[in-house]
């Protein structure tokens, strides 16, 4: 019986080793991608035009992919889908580390939107299987935790390796790297427990491709998208409340600097909220009450960051890291307890994961558009009342919930 115990306790350690590895390696690349790509378009044989293009258009295939991903990782093996998404993604920093010109990059980013969503489907979903309600919130909030640790450490590489190395030298190691987190993952995350009664078939994708949508279902990726969008939509614009609301009172630092910094310190909290809030949410019966705590910072937050004096901005940015920090992984952690008892988990991420991904994109869409018509501090309140939105649908379905276990008693 102990040995039975041990052994099932390595099994469940050389698991989450194996997806924290190989998404935090992954991950590093994409970030360098992101921080340095424009300041060597000529090395490419790019535009400053084809940057916006090849930083986007990962997010368009996902639009797609999620989904498909879903369906794969509910009928198929998540392992291989996982290992696959991995080697996937690596060949993509590889092309941006010896090829040239637009066409193999445009291919190399679609690639990673292949990879991105595979990773991130199959990786969830495994967790979704190896845990219970008990501690699956934590473990959620550690997965995303060794994920935003990729995204720091490929920020920080992609800017110095650069200086030293040159672009393309750094893109191949961080392909080497992906690799090597592949090959790891290969050989050490052991394979699913659960059998999947219906076997892969084009009949049974076009029969089960979508995710059949319940009321809760559709409620968590209401949320979600609210969530998305008002911090996408916040992060690009990052840079001018900056400039008009701290910069002319911090004169002795530059704006970019000092939203490097402010953006660096708002990176490393929601990193470490990750999984804390997680393991908070363990903790009770109900995890909407965190979620509805979380996203009153994230309303509150949005208000004080209009307020004149720039400690209040300040304070208004860092409140709102918490909901940003958290929403992430609890909206995941809900799916995941929803979908318990069900053979739906990897296509109701993946619809949760595309609503997110249409979401992120149309808030910087829409940011740039607004800004000229109306001031900063009216786009912050406007976002306020959005967020306090899905506060308001929590709340109405957590009443909702209560009386109809009420109803249900008597």
């Amino acid at each position: 019986m102990s040995n039975s115990i041990s052994n099932e306790k390595k099994r469940f350690q050389m698991i989450l080793a194996s997806l924290w590895l190989g998404s935090s390696l992954s991950m590093i690349g994409d970030s360098a991608i992101y921080t340095v790509l424009p300041l060597y378009v000529g090395v490419l044989g790019i535009t400053l035009a084809d940057t916006g293009i090849l930083m986007g258009i990962n997010r368009v295939v996902r639009l797609v992919t999620n989904n498909v991903f879903g369906y794969f990782v509910d009928f198929g093996n998540p392992k291989t889908l996982f290992v696959s998404a991995i080697f996937i993604g690596a060949v993509s920093y590889l092309l941006f580390g010896f090829c040239y010109g637009f066409t193999i990059l445009f291919i190399a980013r679609i690639l990673w939107g292949i990879a991105w969503s595979g990773i991130n489907i199959a990786g969830t979903s495994i967790i979704f299987e190896e845990t219970t309600v008990e501690n699956r919130g934590k473990l959620i909030g550690l997965h995303y935790f060794w994920i935003s640790v990729g995204h720091i450490i490929g920020t920080v590489l992609g800017g110095v390796l650069s200086d030293k190395i040159g672009f393309q030298a750094t893109m191949a190691v961080n392909g080497f790297l992906a690799l090597g987190g592949g090959f790891f993952v290969l050989v050490f995350l052991p394979g699913s427990k659960t059998h999947r009664k219906e076997k892969i078939s084009f009949t049974s994708f076009i029969k089960n491709y979508s995710v059949k949508l319940d009321f809760t279902l559709l409620l968590y990726a209401v949320v979600f998208g609210i969530s998305r969008f008002t911090f996408a939509f916040t992060a690009c614009i990052i840079s001018i409340l900056t400039k008009e609301k701290i910069s002319p009172f911090v004169v002795f630092i530059r704006v970019s600097t000092l939203t490097g910094l402010i953006g660096g310190v708002k990176a490393g909290i929601e990193t470490c909220i990750n999984p804390i809030v997680g393991s908070v949410s363990d903790k009770f019966k109900n995890r909407l009450y965190v979620v509805t705590v979380a996203l009153i910072f994230g309303v509150v937050g949005l208000f004080v960051t209009t307020l004149a004096p720039p400690y209040m901005t300040l304070l208004g940015l860092l409140l709102v890291t918490i909901p940003t920090g958290s929403i992430n992984v609890l909206v995941r952690t809900l799916v995941g307890d929803h979908t318990a008892e069900k053979n739906n988990q990897g296509r109701s991420i993946g619809f949760i994961f595309t609503v997110g991904d249409l979401a992120s994109a149309v808030g910087p869409f829409f940011a740039f558009r607004i800004l000229d018509y109306v001031t900063i501090d009216t786009i912050y309140r406007c976002l306020s009342v959005i967020l306090l939105l899905s506060v308001v649908l929590i709340i109405a379905f957590i009443n909702k919930e209560k009386k109809s276990i009420a109803g249900n008693i008597n």
